[in-house]
């Protein structure tokens, strides 16, 4: 609403008091300390005196009440999952809530006013901390936002006097956090300097745009908008498609980030969108995808190729299986949620012949709560899938877990945002089958396997269990025969030397004092626990309190040896490495 407009409420005692219209009941405000809310009511509260205006706030612990004071109610907050103890609800006096304004008149201040756009200061002139630039902070400047909608600030370079010049050459604006409200009169977006056919990126995160109605607006005075970024704009969301042709026909990349929007809001957003490619809903709030079991109508999402649902509370994987079937979907983030596994859709169960996430070949899962080895082998099912980030998992929490994930996933070509090297890749694979052979040759017993056991034992014991949690083992004998063909020997030649690796034990620990390195010859079966056994014989330092690390030349940092019952040799511990000794702190 403009500045100059004004609502009159009339006070009991006969006196007017104005109230801004853009503090109406309804309207998207923003407090002179940069709290967002939503105006709930505008009037009197009993035992005061004046105009008072009822927020709602979007923090949901900053208020004083759920619309209610001294046991009157003046209005209602909305209810939300899990919060039946929050208080939203405050009264404000109508100056503590700042102006907001239309696209417009946010762009000439941001862009016209000469600090934006030929130096590094900048502001919308309206923010009362009055603090100016001279210790080379940007309060108000310019940025663009990650897809988690971390802002990165950005700086225009274009040097033109004529202000005219400045606006038709861009193709991209930049507006977060201006106070935005409405798109303005019919044509005053686009007729304000910009040329409506070059703008293709519109940033309006943490705007105060109330609704999808708003919002379509911008579509309409700019037809060639590719992406539009609505972080932080808690809007009214359609719960049905908008009507009509669509308002934004050339629209790729829509940023949805901390807005409240809700899945099925999401859906109906999409069906009115046909170019749309990407779709971010990052820290939304989302716990479901759809009602049911029932895959999701993949129509609204025809040409999507990546969904965000960073941050949510996404629990059961079953949800996320929901979207097996968009054709076009290459790209998955579901990092901060709180999902416990991974599996490949059962086809069996699928209708016609196809593919659950035959295109996908990016899954983001980090900082989630997988703690199975039976996700990562699920990882091998999906049939073009190569890039894959686990970080932040129970499953990740050993120093060998980079190891055995390239090794037991065959198609993965980077890991938590490090490519995989073939060289790497091979000794993953060579070492995780010396290590699974180990165990298959312990499980299956003095007899080499070849025994029977009662027909009563349980089904896959020893070996046969061993097999059955390494899917991959047979593949790799395929791969490295002779390898296979070594390890599994059962006899050695006698000599004392067969299968020793000799290492610099070197001990760096306070309490052992200053002590000479020491060169020892240990089997390459040893395990890390049995090293550093060894190790509180020579230096006199618990083996519970131990680290042990190895370090090779070519190595920056030395890395860790960890857990106690894997083989040094698995963890990458060659004949002449320098292992050394910590206490841990």
């Amino acid at each position: 609403a403009p500045r100059s407009s004004f609502l009159t409420r009339h006070h009991a005692n006969g006196t007017h008091m104005v109230v801004p219209s853009y503090a109406a009941v309804g309207c998207r405000v923003e407090t002179t300390d940069g709290a967002r809310a939503t105006v709930r009511y505008v009037g009197e509260v009993e035992g005061t005196d004046g105009i008072w205006v009822g927020v709602e706030y979007d923090d949901r612990t900053r208020g004083k009440h759920d619309g209610s004071h001294d046991g009157k109610r003046y209005f209602d907050c909305i209810a939300r999952a899990g919060e039946d103890d929050a208080t939203p609800g405050s009264f404000v006096r109508a100056h503590k809530i700042r102006p907001s304004v239309t696209f417009a008149e946010a762009l000439k201040t941001k862009y016209l006013d000469g600090k934006n756009v030929r130096g590094r200061c900048g502001g919308d002139g309206d923010d009362a901390s009055g603090d100016d630039c001279a210790n080379g902070e940007n309060e108000d400047g310019q940025f663009v936002r990650s897809a988690n909608g971390q802002r990165i600030e950005i700086q225009l370079c274009l040097k033109k006097n004529d202000p005219g010049i400045v606006l038709d050459t861009l193709d991209r604006v930049y507006l977060p956090d201006a106070r935005v409200v409405s798109a303005g009169e019919p044509g005053d977006a686009s007729s304000c300097g910009l040329n409506p056919e070059r703008l293709k990126i519109l940033d309006l995160a943490g705007n105060l745009l109330p609704d999808w109605a708003s919002i379509s607006r911008f579509g309409i005075e700019f037809r060639e908008l590719t992406r539009l970024d609505l972080t932080g704009v808690r809007a009214t969301w359609p719960s049905a498609p908008p009507g009509g042709p669509s308002s934004f026909p050339n629209l790729s990349t829509l940023l949805l980030n901390r807005s409240g929007c809700g899945w099925d809001n999401a859906q109906a957003i999409a069906s009115s969108l046909p170019a749309l490619q990407e779709l971010s809903l990052a820290g939304c709030g989302i716990d479901r995808l759809g009602d049911g079991d029932a895959p999701l109508d993949a129509s609204a999402f025809v040409g999507l190729k990546a969904m965000n649902f960073e941050n949510n509370v996404l629990t059961d994987w079953s949800e996320i299986e929901k979207l097996a079937f968009l054709p076009g979907l290459e790209r998955l983030h579901l990092g901060g949620n709180e999902i416990t596994r991974i599996a490949y859709p059962d086809r069996d169960a699928t209708a016609g012949d196809a593919v659950p996430f035959e295109s996908l070949f990016g899954l983001f899962i980090a900082d989630n709560k997988i703690g199975d080895w039976d996700s990562v082998d699920a990882l091998n099912d999906f049939p073009s899938l190569s890039e894959v980030r686990l970080s932040g998992n129970p499953v990740t929490s050993s120093a060998a877990t980079r190891h055995e994930i390239v090794a037991r996933v065959a198609k993965l070509s980077q890991l938590n945002g490090s490519l995989i090297a073939d060289q790497e890749r091979k000794d993953a694979e060579i070492r995780y089958l010396r290590r699974v052979l180990g165990l298959v040759k312990t499980a299956a017993g003095p007899t080499d396997g070849g025994a029977a056991e009662p027909e009563t034992r349980a089904p896959q014991r020893g070996s046969e269990a061993v097999r059955a949690i390494h899917p991959r083992l047979e593949a790799l004998l395929g791969s490295y025969g002779e390898l296979s063909t070594h390890v599994t020997k059962t006899g050695g030649t006698g000599k004392m030397g067969e299968d020793m690796l000799e290492l610099t034990l070197t001990c760096v620990a306070a309490s052992a004092g200053e002590r000479a390195p020491c060169v020892k010859k240990v089997p390459s079966s040893i395990t890390v626990g049995k090293l550093k056994l060894l190790c509180e014989k020579l230096f006199k330092v618990k083996a519970d309190a131990q680290q042990l690390f190895y370090k090779e030349p070519f190595m920056g940092m030395p890395e860790l040896l960890s857990p106690d019952d894997y083989d040094i040799t698995y963890l990458g511990v060659k004949d002449g490495s320098k292992i050394l000794i910590e206490e841990e702190t």
